[in-house]
């Protein structure tokens, strides 16, 4: 291993990489007795797809993500789940409009890793539905059940705020955003 540093402070194996794979900055490498210098490369070449680009050793195969800072809009909040039992408690995930699906994978809007007693895709369901202003839960597309105050789930129904939803070892306290004292189209509605 030859651990080298470059201009930004990050270590690296200069023997697996011959730039910094963190911040895409090259080596130079020293005569004898004079220390490694850096510098930034040329950028890498853009593939095409949306945010990420090349390594800038030019593998084929290495894909890196870029940071984007334009104009950002996001869905506002209508509610939360707070962990109050199981490996995330004490964290939040936040609830969208429409479907949120709870289930381990990262492409879950709940995601319970490191939960093996929840199942990998949709494992349960939180809806919100703005019109009528109301949450519902359901059952997911896996085979395992889940609860909420202790009852299984078998069909859509109604929550209210402070009901407890159990999927698998995980317990999700349901905190309301959205309800009759407010919601994001009376906002809107007002600013116009």
């Amino acid at each position: 291993m030859n651990l080298v540093r470059c201009m930004n402070g990050h270590f690296y194996d200069a023997e697996r990489f011959d730039d910094c794979p963190h911040c895409n900055q090259t080596t130079i490498r020293p005569e004898d007795g004079e220390d490694f210098i850096t510098r930034p490369i040329s950028p890498p070449e853009d593939t095409g797809l949306s945010g990420e680009i090349r390594g800038a050793n030019g593998h084929e195969d290495e894909v890196i993500t870029r940071g984007y800072f334009g104009e950002i809009s996001s869905e506002p909040v209508v509610g939360w789940l707070v962990c109050i039992e199981g490996n995330h408690f004490g964290e939040d995930f936040k609830l969208k409009t429409g479907k949120n699906f709870i289930g381990r994978s990262s492409a879950m809007d709940v995601v319970l890793s490191g939960d093996a007693s929840v199942s990998r895709d949709r494992h349960a369901i939180v809806v919100y539905e703005p019109k009528s202003n109301i949450f519902l839960v359901q059952p997911g597309d896996s085979k395992e059940l889940f609860y909420v105050n202790d009852e299984v789930v078998l069909s859509a129904q109604k929550i209210k705020g402070y009901d407890v939803l159990s999927v698998g070892d995980s317990k999700l306290l349901f905190i309301p955003c959205c309800s009759d004292r407010f919601n994001w189209d009376a906002v809107k509605n007002e600013e116009k």
